[in-house]
């Protein structure tokens, strides 16, 4: 409301929007709350919850008289075809709004089609899984907890019944943002029981791994949505959606100007000496990698993703996942190349003397727990340890004259803290749409690695 003019749409208690006289108006820019729960209210409705069905359906009722009521005021100065609206949603809201965005029998195209973004806290994308009976069972009524048995949500969500019920169809993809807790331990709900079941890796009530969506791209291949990972729980004083770090994620993906990722190309990963030999003489040799990263925007003293192994988030991958045995040569799996981050700058917020936005990446390739033929090895082991740091810096700048209209710089904490100052060779993503960068990364010591960090913008709208 402060930050971007938008407004709540109350007056002296009354709801604008359920009124039907002509002076209460609605400006385009009002946050408008889907009070769906009220149904199941025994002060406001009959006592028992719909399904979710019902309640999707009640969501493209209130687009399209939104849309209805915002154009009928001349001063918005907005005509339907130009209408949007952007969906927040927390937690089971999250599936309410799949369910209509995906499911063709439970609203309109028309409806549908006035959705710009979509942005979610803590859904359950996948269900929720518990401690010993696993998916939730459809039997268990008990709080609508039968709405994230997996077989119960492919009915609502318009998919074949399966075990990853996170694919998002008729709406792209790359328009969700997830965001993802990581803190289970601040989530008291049945006194600590919710977050016990949980486990660990967990917001307090949905697992880390059922948090995000994916589904098909323009050109039919499978793509993930953006997502963050911060360190709140489900909900409470601690939770995801009070958090600075949900806020910021927010308003950068709603009103952002460019989006940038950053994906890890791994070269090359070189094992200790004895490691190597046993490997060396076809001793069965397992390794297992963890990536932890975290990013931050200039000035500000929050981090707008983090990814660690004591939070339970880190991103995981094997040796044998990211370099496949064929035959006796092993050669990288481009498929397997971790995906670090997601970020949207906003050139609203840059820094006035230069307009530029700037952001910090903090990548850590942690010492991984080695076997060899079936026994740990740990000479030379230290916890924490890890066979790469890089503190990485990135500034943008918009310039016309620049490929894709930016000009990018980029620097490393250890050489030069906190002032990016290497101009990038930056060259045009595939189809024109962005830009793109390398920057190589390498620790030749033994263990270490070599590879190319790929950091790839885009305009966004």
């Amino acid at each position: 409301m402060s930050d971007h003019d938008y407004g709540d749409v109350f007056v002296d208690g009354e709801d604008l929007m359920a009124a039907e006289r002509p002076d209460c108006v609605i400006p385009y820019r009002s946050i408008i709350i889907y009070r769906y729960y009220d149904e199941a209210s025994k002060d406001f409705g009959t006592g028992e919850t719909p399904p979710i069905e019902h309640f999707a359906k009640g969501l493209g009722k209130l687009i399209l008289r939104l849309r209805d009521k915002i154009c009928a005021d001349s001063k918005n100065a907005m005509k339907p075809r130009d209408f949007r609206v952007y969906l927040v949603a927390h937690s089971m809201g999250g599936l309410v709004c799949r369910a209509f965005l995906q499911n063709p029998k439970l609203g309109t195209a028309e409806a549908r089609g006035l959705v710009d973004k979509f942005f979610t806290y803590a859904t359950p994308h996948n269900g929720i899984d518990m401690r010993i009976v696993r998916n939730v069972p459809a039997w268990l009524s008990f709080g609508d907890a039968n709405n994230f048995n997996r077989e119960k949500m492919s009915g609502y969500l318009a998919l074949k019944r399966s075990d990853d019920v996170s694919v998002v169809k008729n709406f792209p993809p790359e328009r969700i943002f997830n965001l993802v807790g990581t803190n289970p331990r601040d989530y008291t709900v049945a006194g600590g029981l919710s977050s016990w079941a949980a486990g660990d890796a967990s917001d307090g009530l949905v697992r880390i791994e059922n948090a995000t969506t994916h589904g098909p791209g323009p050109d039919g291949k499978d793509i993930t949505s953006p997502r963050a990972f911060v360190h709140r729980s489900h909900s409470g004083h601690y939770g995801i959606v009070n958090s600075e770090e949900g806020y910021q994620n927010l308003t950068r993906f709603l009103f952002g100007a460019l989006r940038v990722d950053g994906i890890l190309d791994i070269d090359e990963i070189t094992l200790p000496a004895e490691v190597q030999r046993a490997s060396d003489d076809e001793k069965d040799v397992r390794a297992s990698y963890q990536f932890e990263v975290a990013a931050s925007v200039r000035g500000c003293q929050w981090q707008i993703t983090r990814r660690e192994v004591r939070e339970n988030s880190a991103i995981f991958r094997s040796y044998d996942a990211l370099f496949p045995k064929k035959g006796k040569k092993r050669t990288p799996d481009r498929s397997q190349s971790p995906h670090l981050f997601s970020l949207f700058l906003d050139p609203s917020k840059s820094v006035k003397a230069s307009g530029s936005v700037s952001f910090a990446l903090d990548l850590k390739v942690l010492v991984p727990d080695y076997e060899v033929a079936g026994v740990l090895f740990m000479k030379r082991h230290y916890e924490g340890g890890f066979i790469l740091r890089e503190l990485i810096l990135v500034e943008v700048f918009a310039d016309e004259t620049a490929p894709g209209g930016w000009r990018v710089k980029y620097g490393y904490q250890q050489t030069n803290p906190g002032k990016p100052g290497v101009e990038a060779l930056t060259h045009p993503l595939d189809g024109g749409a962005g830009i793109a960068f390398d920057l190589p990364i390498e620790q030749k010591t033994r263990p270490g690695m070599s590879g190319t960090l790929r950091i790839e913008a885009r305009p966004w709208t």
